[in-house]
């Protein structure tokens, strides 16, 4: 079919107000600035796309703005003046600059500026898909490690689901989503921020363990992925994170559950995504993560009574996506990822010893594969690892006994690729229940999966 007719058809089958939003997508616009243009809510704009996309035959708003602009479904303006020399195509992916164009730079509907430039690139980009001979190229940014962003493709092992005695399905999130920050707090498990589909987001979506049922909540100030949560005398803190511009953040955001607000507190001693984290007393450590250029040791100690950082020791090395437990009075490290290799090491730390001056660091029982992306949940003594690794494809996840220093495997619910997913512990009547969420499996997932760890068992 001729792109003359694709179009024809495309322009019958969507609504003006499809046409009119279609247009502000192909700027840049976030969600958010397209309901504050539109004037009408976040949720509506999310109907609106999911109608576009499917009218359309894409699957995302890089493959709307590309047939938009191949189609000529929306204006372009100024693209023989702002054409961009061929060489340049070489740089980036079409991907990656479209990405580069989707900040949050501008105040909400000062759109013009950002409007032509957006439309400058993607009128590039229409250009190039239509004039390039063959596959485009996909080149890193050299400024960026690529396991911060999800690259779906054909060669990705994909294991899908499993049935499994001790997993259960739960209500699904309201929407696919992996690399958020997960947080339990008096029976609610908040699911903050990362990235889905469309893109990064900015949402919190809160799931009641009770009614198996969610609901949203206010969005967080600042949308950031590969980030993590700590809960501290009843208040979530959301450190860092990745920016929409693709480079590490700051901020400290910290969510009031009971007011439903937000804060903020004072920012990182350094920009970082990608740490471990875990509260303990009355703040939260940050261990490891990726400051935007490399890989870092670093052990920061935020506490919350003082809104004070301050750099509390070294890791053993460098590594960003390990995820860290407190059991027994100590921190567990477990995985991470270098650089170049995923680990399968095991560590804890002592936080009285590294006040005292003294090496809080020891060596523990490795994991039997190396993990980075995965999740862990402390659970009566057992350290329960999910998930994990761009490696190689997992068929379980692994269970650490802290008193005998012994790794074993258990059932995963999720086969091949899973990672950047979050868990939380659930104490009921009937026991204790791990649930696990979303994540990636070669695409986002909305999955919720519950795994009863220990049982209750009452006697007359």
């Amino acid at each position: 079919m001729s792109n003359s007719r694709i179009s024809n058809r495309a322009s019958e089958e969507l609504s003006p107000r499809e046409l009119e939003l279609l247009s502000l997508v192909v700027t840049g616009a976030t969600n958010q600035q397209i309901a504050r243009e539109l004037c009408i809510s976040p949720n509506t704009v999310k109907t609106h796309l999911r109608n576009i996309f499917g009218k359309l035959g894409v699957e995302s708003r890089t493959e709307a703005t590309l047939h938009a602009i191949q189609n000529g479904l929306v204006p372009v303006e100024g693209q023989e003046q702002n054409a961009v020399p061929m060489e340049a195509s070489r740089e980036l992916s079409a991907e990656e600059i479209l990405e580069r164009s989707w900040t949050s730079s501008c105040a909400p509907r000062s759109l013009g500026l950002a409007r032509s430039l957006a439309l400058a690139v993607a009128a590039f980009l229409a250009a190039l898909v239509l004039l390039w001979p063959g596959p485009r190229p996909v080149v890193a940014d050299p400024q960026a490690d690529t396991r911060l962003f999800d690259h779906p493709s054909p060669s990705q092992a994909n294991g899908g689901e499993e049935a499994l005695s001790r997993w259960r399905d739960r209500a699904q999130m309201p929407s696919p989503a992996g690399r958020f920050a997960q947080a339990e707090h008096d029976g609610l498990i908040f699911v903050i921020s990362g990235v889905g589909p469309e893109g990064p987001t900015d949402a919190v979506r809160v799931y009641d363990v009770a009614k198996d049922a969610w609901e949203h909540r206010s969005p967080k100030p600042t949308g950031a992925a590969n980030i993590g949560a700590a809960v501290v005398d009843s208040r979530i803190y959301v450190p860092g994170g990745l920016g929409q511009d693709g480079r590490p953040i700051d901020r400290l955001e910290i969510y009031d559950p009971r007011a439903d607000t937000w804060s903020q507190g004072p920012p990182l001693p350094v920009a970082l995504c990608a740490y471990a984290i875990v509260a303990y007393e009355q703040g939260f450590y940050l261990m490891g993560g990726w400051d935007g250029d490399r890989y870092l040791d670093a052990v920061y100690y935020y506490d919350a009574i003082e809104e004070t950082w301050r750099l509390e020791g070294q890791l053993s090395s460098p590594r960003g996506f390990a995820a860290a437990a407190l059991a027994d009075g100590r921190i567990y490290l477990v995985g991470g990822y270098n650089g170049s290799s995923e680990y399968h090491m095991t560590e804890s730390y002592q936080p009285e010893l590294a006040r005292q001056g003294k090496d809080p660091w020891r060596t523990r029982a490795p994991m039997r594969a190396g993990r980075a992306g995965h999740a862990v949940v402390p659970v009566l003594g057992h350290l329960y690892v999910l998930g994990g690794g761009w490696e190689h494809p997992f068929s379980a996840n692994e269970r650490y006994d802290v008193t005998n220093d012994v790794w074993s495997s258990f059932d995963s619910p999720i086969v091949g690729e899973w990672r950047t997913l979050g868990a939380s512990r659930i104490e009921t009547g009937a026991g204790t229940f791990i649930y696990a969420i979303g994540g990636w499996n070669g695409d986002y997932l909305s999955a919720v999966k519950t795994y009863q760890a220990f049982y209750r068992i009452y006697l007359p």
